[in-house]
């Protein structure tokens, strides 16, 4: 029987098809092996690259550390240290004309060598108060941070027009150590100017 070029090729091709295909079978559970190896080997470079990293940055770190470290104010064992607080918040906000309607300190929390207390407020002043207020405290640096800000109009019956009201949470941060000085705290409390070099907003009336 003579077979026709036509037929003969697409017999080797069909051939073919079933040679790969067999070929594919045996080297499936091969390539799958392979190909979650060079995942796994990827995965290894980048955490070795992120690990050198680091390492790299270990010093600048450490140093950035002790700068913050350095601003933190410190107090002494067992100190309570909520009323300073509380003091130098009423007078930096009597400084800016933000009225605390309301404030509220929260447990102390301490995370290894440094304390935080947090201190919930209601406020109410006009838009030009609050932003010298919020200027002033972030002045400080490490040594307090405001968050949870919020603002509404006042809309108390009194209320002047263009009162604002709202409430915030600041976080003061420090450090306690044995035998510390019992001196009230520095920037902490609001009790002394802000950083060398700042100047709050010009256009305060």
């Amino acid at each position: 029987m003579k077979i026709a070029p036509r037929e003969l090729n697409l017999l080797f091709a069909t051939l073919a098809v079933v040679l790969l295909a067999v070929t594919y079978l045996v080297l499936e559970p091969s390539i799958r092996e392979w190909a979650g190896f060079r995942e796994r080997q990827e995965d290894l470079l980048a955490r070795r690259a992120a690990a050198q990293q680091l390492l790299d940055s270990r010093e600048t770190v450490e140093n950035r550390l002790a700068e913050f470290r350095a601003g933190v104010p410190t107090f002494p064992e067992g100190r309570q240290v909520e009323s300073e607080l509380l003091r130098g918040l009423d007078r930096m906000a009597g400084e800016q004309g933000l009225v605390l309607t309301q404030r509220r300190a929260e447990p102390e929390r301490e995370a290894g060598d440094l304390y935080e207390i947090s201190i919930i407020c209601d406020w109410t002043s006009d838009l030009d108060s609050l932003v010298h207020f919020l200027y002033a405290q972030q002045s400080q640096g490490v040594v307090s941070d405001v968050r949870g800000l919020s603002v509404r109009p006042d809309s108390g019956r009194n209320a002047a027009p263009g009162q604002l009201g709202g409430s915030f949470t600041i976080d003061y941060a420090y450090r306690r150590e044995s035998g510390a000085n019992t001196e009230s705290p520095p920037a902490a409390a609001g009790e002394e100017p802000a950083a060398e070099g700042a100047q709050p907003p010009t256009d305060r009336p």
